[in-house]
């Protein structure tokens, strides 16, 4: 929703999707927040190891996918893009009926 709204004002293709990816951060950082507290609240134990490798991990993962993204996005354009989120949002639809 947010590239399309990026194009639709105007917004570059490679801006609108570096928009939206920038645009996750805060939700990211603040639905760890909110799951830090819960885990504090309920007293539970865990490991820092196995929780810092899994943040590491995600995050390089997730920086590669972006940038294997906005590749795409240059070569390609956005037609594969909207397609998909066309095809999804029929199935989505059409899934309280099958």
């Amino acid at each position: 929703i947010t590239i399309t709204a990026a194009l639709l004002i105007g917004l570059s293709r490679k801006l609108s999707a570096q928009f939206s990816f920038l645009l996750s951060i805060p939700v990211i950082v603040l639905s760890a927040l909110l799951a830090t507290k819960d885990i504090i609240k309920e007293g539970s134990s865990f490991e820092l190891l196995p929780l810092f490798l899994g943040f590491i991990i995600s995050g390089v993962f997730a920086y590669l996918t972006i940038a294997w993204f906005m590749k795409l996005i240059d070569k390609l354009g956005m037609v594969p893009f909207v397609i998909y989120r066309l095809v999804l949002g029929i199935f989505l639809l059409l899934l309280p009926i099958l």
